[in-house]
């Protein structure tokens, strides 16, 4: 079987000249805005040759962190860019230090399984994410919680 090779994306982290069109890409996606960026450090992803193709969001809790709002644009949805954005967003983690990622989501837990995270309670979430506003206030309660281990677990 060929190895699948993802198309390149650069991460930069947003500058507030980003952020009016961070926000429009949310509410379009009905994602939460109204705390960012707040504690949760923001990326603009572009392509090589310079086209915005989305946004994602990591907000760290010691060594562990929140993936949210994350947004590939129509015109780069159709390319697998939302599965190399997730894969920059992960190394990154892990360049930081963040050995699990956590998520809630109402509409991609099928994508997000296919990029190794699974689906969990929330009971299953540490408290410090747990206590965040997107757990707590910002998304529904029928959201998905999903995780993933960014390192082999101890042991």
């Amino acid at each position: 079987m060929a190895e699948r090779v993802l198309p390149m994306v650069i991460g930069t982290e947003a500058e507030p000249r980003d952020m009016p069109l961070i926000a429009a890409a949310l509410t379009a996606e009905g994602l939460p805005s109204i705390d960012l960026p707040g504690r949760t450090l923001l990326f603009v992803f572009r392509e090589p040759r310079g086209g915005t193709i989305g946004f994602a969001g990591l907000e760290p809790f010691g060594e562990t962190a929140l993936l949210r709002s994350l947004v590939v644009l129509p015109p780069a949805r159709a390319r697998a860019q939302g599965s190399a954005i997730v894969a920059w967003i992960a190394e990154e983690a892990r360049r930081r230090g963040i050995g699990e990622l956590f998520l809630l989501t109402t509409t991609a837990a099928p994508f997000f399984e296919k990029l190794g995270f699974r689906r969990i309670g929330r009971d299953a979430v540490p408290p410090s994410v747990a206590a965040s506003p997107e757990f707590t206030t910002l998304c529904p309660d029928n959201a998905v919680a999903m995780a993933r281990q960014l390192r082999p677990a101890p042991g």
